[in-house]
């Protein structure tokens, strides 16, 4: 069995897949509709599951295997933030 492991910085969509009764216990980046990468659960990426279905950037450490592709998230930026202006736009 062989891996690879890199750090990266990926883009895509945050999906679940894995449920623990009604919580969601996995998360998967979802890169170009798809390559999927498993998001390896800590503490910091426990925070993820609240933006289910955003669009976010993660800076992290990638492992390769034969079986699977897993990150293990350094940082990340929400990218589908709404933007609002101030009340002088309107």
């Amino acid at each position: 069995m062989s891996s690879e492991i890199y750090q990266d910085t990926l883009y895509g969509q945050l999906v679940p897949s894995g449920w623990d009764n009604d919580s969601v216990s996995e998360l998967v980046l979802l890169v170009d509709g798809e390559e999927e990468f498993n998001i390896e659960i800590d503490e910091s990426s426990k925070l993820l599951t609240n933006y289910i279905d955003r669009w976010i950037t993660i800076q992290g450490v990638v492992t390769e295997t034969d079986e699977d592709i897993s990150i293990k998230v350094l940082g990340y930026t929400l990218e589908d933030e709404m933007q609002f202006g101030s009340d002088d736009a309107w």
